[in-house]
């Protein structure tokens, strides 16, 4: 049930997310995400710090306190954590505001990502916040306050980001109308309005998104103080052991801080992106301008704006169409996080062994053949989302295409990183993280600055840099437990299955783009894979009745 709701809802979110995204994409084009996409990637280590490893903990410490009936406990355990994770998120949140001009100058290597860095700066408290009331719901193995939580978020996120980008474009228009200025700075044409607006745009955007996430936050608190959280005052007065607020706070943040340090080193894999690719491009354009990529661009963008142009082209277009399938294959872990870990404290190894083979099939089975397919129908779908911004797309197709292979084993991590905090080994993802943050962080360096691969270096250091994680999470894992993967089934079936379907997809595409548009064969290909992959799923016997019984079973997920 708990993957049920938390599938629908990432259904749900994921389709207002592209609504947003790529509307917005298509507005600010390269050069507008890559004001964007710095002030995220700087925003991201300090929300990671102050309110990343709060769901987790929460969740852990609620399911075995829930497990062995220590109601009061519970109780504590929200109240003591609201008011800790919201004195450090408002900390985070000022530190960043006043921050903002050197760490866009210094980090992002340009200063007008400054106002982009000050509107998203109050997303850490708001989130952090957020992310208490849901991690103790999901500790009570309650997935709707957090599903309709992200609903709300998502929905507003929509209205209000892109209602922020619009308005901004009035005001520019507006005032260029009125007084020949954009924002307070003079502008000659009316075709340069739009590149003057660029920064206030992702601005005016991105606090769209603040927004949104505080008014996802005030629901939470609204709906726990209406709805209360199922625990009677029966259950209350049978509970005769209470630990002390500081002993409880202290075993919470405990927790969430290895989590925490995770995600700070996770946000730090894409800060090496943001401070590696433009100087490095830029080094390549100084070295030799007649290299492919600049071919490519040529005259259409400014020269000092290349950098900048590149960066945003391949975290707007790339990194956006790689992100969707492991955030949507990241709910079996999630979901699985509050059973999981009553499953280990209880030391039920036959029920644990199920949930953890089921997660992992369950994000096989979505990752390989959709990354697999990617690989063949890169161009067409990133010429369907991005129509508009023909030059960025023919940037972020190769890019994307090596981007496909990575994609199989972020699923993975994201899943199995779920499992190993959900039983306790919060420190081996930090450790892993670490080891393939160098990874990373060295074939940077290496690839993006070899003239015929320059922007697809960032890429497939990517990808070999997920494939040491998320091979070093399994191994991690059944280390720690002691159980044993079912890897025929929950592995090998379905990358077999995925690499055949991947073969229809690319003749029925083949074919049906002799006789109709790039769309219509897109979708066609598309409808023929899926439906031999199931084919190929049955005929290698990974679907039968009980295997489908298993799945939706309460002992599993």
């Amino acid at each position: 049930m708990g993957s049920f709701i938390l599938g629908i809802t990432m259904l749900i979110t994921k389709a207002l997310g592209m609504i947003y995204r790529i509307p917005l994409t298509n507005i600010l084009g390269g050069t507008g995400m890559g004001y964007y996409s710095s002030a995220y990637t700087v925003f991201m280590p300090l929300y990671a710090i102050a309110a990343s490893g709060i769901p987790s903990a929460m969740s852990m410490v609620v399911a075995e306190n829930y497990a062995f009936e220590r109601y009061k406990n519970i109780r504590r355990i929200k109240h003591i954590s609201l008011i800790g994770f919201s004195f450090i998120s408002l900390l985070a949140t000022l530190l960043m505001i006043f921050l903002s001009y050197p760490i866009s100058k210094y980090i992002s290597g340009d200063s007008k990502a400054y106002l982009c860095v000050i509107a998203i700066a109050p997303s850490i408290l708001a989130g952090s916040i957020m992310s208490v009331y849901r991690g103790y719901y999901e500790g009570l193995r309650n997935m709707l306050p957090t599903a309709v939580s992200e609903i709300i978020e998502s929905i507003l996120r929509v209205v209000l980001g892109l209602g922020g980008a619009y308005l901004a474009i009035y005001i520019a228009n507006n005032s260029f109308m009125k007084n020949g200025t954009v924002f307070g700075q003079t502008v000659k044409s009316s075709d340069e309005i739009l590149s003057a607006a660029t920064p206030y745009i992702s601005a005016f955007s991105l606090f769209g998104v603040t927004v949104s996430t505080l008014i996802a936050a005030i629901y939470c608190a609204l709906r726990s103080k209406i709805s209360g959280d199922g625990i009677t005052k029966q259950m209350i007065e049978s509970d005769v052991v209470t630990d002390r607020m500081r002993t409880i706070f202290k075993s919470v943040l405990s927790l969430a801080f290895p989590i925490a340090i995770s995600s700070v080193i996770t946000t730090i894999i894409s800060m090496i992106d943001l401070a590696t690719i433009p100087p490095l491009i830029k080094r390549l354009l100084e070295k030799n301008s007649n290299i492919h990529l600049f071919k490519i661009i040529g005259s259409q963008i400014d020269y000092n704006d290349i950098p900048n142009f590149v960066y945003g082209s391949f975290v707007g277009l790339a990194l956006t169409i790689f992100g969707l399938v492991p955030s949507i294959t990241g709910i079996f872990g999630k979901s699985s996080f509050a059973n999981v870990a009553t499953c280990y404290s209880k030391k039920d190894m036959t029920s644990l062994t199920k949930s953890a083979n089921a997660a992992v099939f369950s994000t096989n089975f979505i990752s390989m053949p959709c990354s697999l397919g990617l690989i063949i129908l890169s161009e067409p779908v990133l010429s369907l989302f991005f129509s508009t911004r023909p030059l960025e797309v023919s940037i972020s197709v190769q890019p994307l295409m090596y981007l496909c292979i990575g994609m199989i084993f972020i699923s993975i991590t994201v899943t199995m990183f779920s499992l190993l905090q959900a039983v306790g080994n919060v420190k081996a993802p930090l450790k892993i993280l670490a080891g393939g943050l160098i990874i990373k962080l060295i074939l940077n360096v290496f690839l993006i600055s070899a003239e015929p691969l320059n922007i697809n270096g960032a890429a497939i250091s990517t990808s070999i840099c997920y494939m040491f994680i998320g091979i070093c999470s399994i191994r991690s894992f059944v280390k720690y437990t002691g159980i044993k993967f079912d890897f025929i089934t929950t592995t090998i079936k379905p990358l077999f299955a995925g690499i055949l379907s991947t073969i229809v997809i690319l003749f029925s595409f083949i074919l049906a783009v002799q006789r109709y548009n790039s769309l219509i064969s897109l979708f066609i290909s598309i409808i023929f894979g899926g439906i031999m992959y199931i084919l190929f799923m049955c005929l290698l016997s990974v679907f039968n009745k009980n295997t489908i019984k298993s799945l939706f079973s309460n002992t599993n997920i």
